[in-house]
């Protein structure tokens, strides 16, 4: 609704003061939630001191205009200096512990004020989530020490202004306490899932979505072997050359348009992207999840990406990719305690990699193990045996589509 929305930007404006570029998102949220604080308890505050003022109390008057002077200077000085927030907050919670403590004194102590006292929890509570745990203990500390001198203060000292019957302030100091104390919280609280989130779909986007709950239970390092998984790799032809012809912007530009086009089929096929390392891009079917037609929905992705990249152009460039594809078994998982990443470890990567490296521009080459998976469902032409560094001589296949489907003339490159 449109009254919602304008609220919402009104809102929004009132906690923006201090705002500042490049500031971090749990400062942002630690300032809002003071700058809101300090809005509605100098409006709060504000309310009672005139009541009092009308009712002949100057003295309690003037000392809630001195916590709404507080306030609103603090509204201002953290505009000034965003910088400063834990300063900030201390000298408020200063100016508002020594004002619950005159109440106390002017009204006869702890009941005759209402349970000043008792605003001293929101001052711990401040502390904690704007400064420091260390911080929230001092003031937790202060909060007990103005509650006992709340209670004994009316056996040293007469009240200035006697309250024969608290109880309204008493109820309403719990309610307002409740009040703020719930919408403070819950504002923490949606600040904090919003946080967890953001940091689980970061997660979740570099590693799988099943590995990404394990390493959050497990603390060990993740390694699980798959008995039957296949593994593609791409390459762009002539990369090396035709970068070295384009501005970096554009080169980035080029690899994230490749790239995005290739993350897509990857989703969409249910398959697993694993690496790019400059303009190889690796993928994986069989993992995390075991899956019985790994290697035909890695065919078919094969044959997706070499149709799609073989016939678009990006940034005015046609590409074509050397595939290659092998099919056995690994060692997937997650290693070390920075910039961790899902890798798959074992000779059928490896072997994966030399096929792709031997290739031919713009085919797809498998290993014997693919061909012999692949020969019921799909076209596949011989290439026959080809000399493989660090694997010797290899029976290689080119793959060519589905069975009942056209198969893509070649181009030159």
């Amino acid at each position: 609704m449109e009254w919602t929305s304008s609220g919402r930007r009104i809102l929004d404006r009132f906690l923006s003061f201090g705002e500042y570029a490049g500031e971090p998102e749990t400062d942002r949220a630690k300032r809002r939630i003071m700058v809101g604080s300090w809005w509605f308890g100098a409006l709060g505050i504000a309310l009672d001191a005139t009541f009092k003022y009308l009712d002949g109390y100057s003295l309690l008057a003037a000392v809630g205009a001195a916590e709404v002077t507080a306030g609103l200077l603090a509204i201002v000085a953290i505009h000034r200096w965003p910088l400063r927030l834990t300063s900030i907050v201390t000298a408020v919670l200063a100016v508002y512990a020594t004002a619950n403590g005159l109440e106390a004194v002017m009204r006869g102590g702890l009941l005759g004020s209402g349970l000043s006292a008792m605003w001293g929890i929101i001052g711990f509570l401040a502390a904690l989530i704007a400064i420091s745990r260390r911080a929230a203990a001092f003031w937790f500390g202060v909060f007990v020490a103005e509650t006992i001198f709340a209670t004994w203060i009316p056996t040293w000292i007469d009240p200035i202004y006697p309250n024969a019957d608290p109880i309204g302030d008493i109820v309403f100091t719990l309610l307002a306490m409740g009040g703020l104390t719930f919408a403070v919280v819950t504002y923490f609280v949606r600040q904090r899932d919003r946080f967890q989130e953001q940091s689980d779909r970061l997660l979740r986007n570099v590693l799988p979505e099943e590995i990404a709950v394990r390493l959050k239970l497990e603390s060990a390092e993740i390694a699980d072997y798959y008995e039957e998984a296949s593994v593609l790799f791409a390459d762009v032809v002539g990369f090396t050359p035709m970068s070295a012809g384009l501005s970096p912007r554009r080169l980035v530009s080029l690899l994230g348009s490749v790239f995005t086009d290739l993350d897509g089929f990857v989703g969409a096929a249910g398959l697993e992207k694993i690496k790019t390392v400059g303009d190889e891009y690796m993928v994986a079917s069989g993992v995390p999840s075991s899956r019985p037609d790994h290697v035909e929905a890695i065919a078919d992705l094969a044959l997706r990406i070499r149709d799609h990249t073989n016939t678009t152009t990006y940034e005015g460039h046609k590409l074509q990719f050397r595939i290659g594809i092998h099919t056995g078994p690994l060692i997937a998982g997650v290693i070390g305690q920075r910039k961790f990443a899902y890798d798959l470890w074992g000779d059928t990567v490896n072997t994966a990699s030399r096929l792709e490296s031997h290739g031919i521009p713009g085919e797809i080459q498998i290993s014997a193990d693919v061909y012999e998976a692949l020969k019921d469902s799909f076209v596949c032409e011989p290439r026959g045996l080809i000399e493989v560094k660090g694997k010797g001589r290899l029976e290689a296949w080119l793959l060519q589509s589905r069975n009942g489907m056209p198969v893509m003339s070649r181009e030159d490159p």
